[in-house]
């Protein structure tokens, strides 16, 4: 599972609450396959913070150079970083080389869409991509 702490040591630089012992289920640029539990990645077609929050993410990854939303709760833990796309991919290299199957009954399933790439997901639990189904 990837954990909020990990990814506080990745990106230092927060706002909102400190989530100690949270996990996220999910980390997606799309909210169209849901959000619960999910770290959201504004990156891509449709950047949508308010449908993700809506969807359960529970925190998101943000570009440190736009103004945060107005209807963004206090509360709502952001990662403020330089490049969101560059973090995404840190924090897939990151999950992978530290996840552990055995150790973890339930992995957190990374899902990237992008214009070319409809629907292609990365499933580290069974490290093969472009599945469309997000690993289980």
């Amino acid at each position: 599972m990837l954990f909020y702490d990990d990814v506080k040591k990745l990106f230092p630089e927060t706002t909102g609450i400190h989530l100690p012992g949270f996990t996220f289920l999910v980390v997606s640029n799309s909210t169209s396959m849901g959000m619960e539990k999910g770290l959201y990645v504004p990156f891509g077609d449709e950047i949508n913070l308010f449908e993700s929050i809506d969807s359960g993410a529970i925190a998101s990854l943000w570009p440190k150079n736009k103004e945060v939303p107005s209807f963004v709760p206090n509360h709502f833990p952001l990662f403020m970083v330089e490049d969101v796309y560059k973090a995404y991919i840190d924090l897939l290299e990151d999950y992978k080389q530290n996840y552990n199957q055995e150790k973890w009954e339930i992995m957190t399933k990374f899902i990237f869409n992008n214009e070319s790439e409809r629907n292609q997901t990365t499933d580290v639990s069974s490290n093969e991509s472009g599945n469309g189904k997000g690993g289980e």
